[in-house]
């Protein structure tokens, strides 16, 4: 079996990914580093067998190949947050398109995308993009707990915001695996994108649902103590507590 993930000799990123109790894992992990810019996406395919394997692996290398023309233009494009953003927009546009293109116009494939991609830029230092679509999560590491920095894109994720629900009440409710944006959509919806800028070492967890359904309690999201493997660590401990999903772990550090 072809592995899932994909760390390409990135520095400071752990992955791991487990079919677990499905018959195929749909999901992907790619990372890639440029000149002025590293980056780490995990992929959530949909669509059953081999079309949402596709779309997950094939998305993820094409975001990963639109990082690397983006720090390909150099640290004038780079340094301007909204030139960045417009590019993962026109990104995220093409990644729509390939994903129709492979379900043959029938809208029976998608997957999700969560993206961490770190820049180095001549003025602000380092600064850290998000960009997200559908449920796959983005945690900030702070000590040993996980703050979600993304918004799930489901019916369920709609009733956190609305207040109708709390985040660790997700996984007991009925609709989370209703997505209303993802890549591959029938209206080509548009991916979350926001900033960080760096403030020290930190660390990112991006976690596919058959994850953090798992192991986000009341307390919030469940970390190992050991800083080596903590993405295989995950991994089991969320197969253990019962995920009957593909389950998938990038751990994505700010320092090179």
């Amino acid at each position: 079996m072809r592995s899932r993930v994909d760390l390409s000799g990135v520095s400071n990123a752990d992955g791991a990914s487990s079919k677990g109790r499905r018959d195929i894992d749909e999901d992907f992990i790619a990372c890639g580093q440029f000149e002025w810019a590293r980056v780490g996406v995990l992929c959530d395919g949909m669509g059953g067998g081999e079309l949402g394997e596709k779309a997950s692996e094939k998305v993820a290398r094409r975001f990963i190949e639109g990082v690397g023309e983006m720090d390909a233009m150099g640290q004038e494009l780079l340094g301007d947050e909204e030139s960045r953003r417009n590019h993962y927009r026109s990104l995220i546009e093409s990644c729509h398109e390939l994903v129709v293109t492979l379900a043959g116009g029938q809208g029976i494939s998608g997957t999700t995308l969560t993206a961490v991609i770190l820049i180095s830029t001549a003025k602000a230092g380092v600064v850290c993009d998000i960009v997200n679509i559908g449920d796959s999560r983005c945690y900030r590491v702070e000590g040993r707990q996980g703050r979600l920095i993304t918004d799930d894109h489901s019916l369920t994720g709609d009733m956190v915001r609305a207040g109708y629900i709390k985040i660790h009440e997700v996984e007991e409710t009925s609709g989370r695996n209703v997505l209303t944006r993802n890549i591959g959509d029938e209206g080509g919806s548009r991916a979350d994108v926001f900033t960080i800028e760096g403030d020290g070492l930190e660390r990112f967890v991006l976690c596919c649902d058959g994850v953090w359904g798992p192991l986000h309690t009341e307390e919030g999201l469940w970390l190992p103590d050991m800083d080596e493997g903590m993405a295989r660590s995950m991994v089991d401990e969320a197969l253990r507590m019962g995920s009957r999903d593909n389950c998938s772990v990038l751990v994505f550090d700010l320092a090179p």
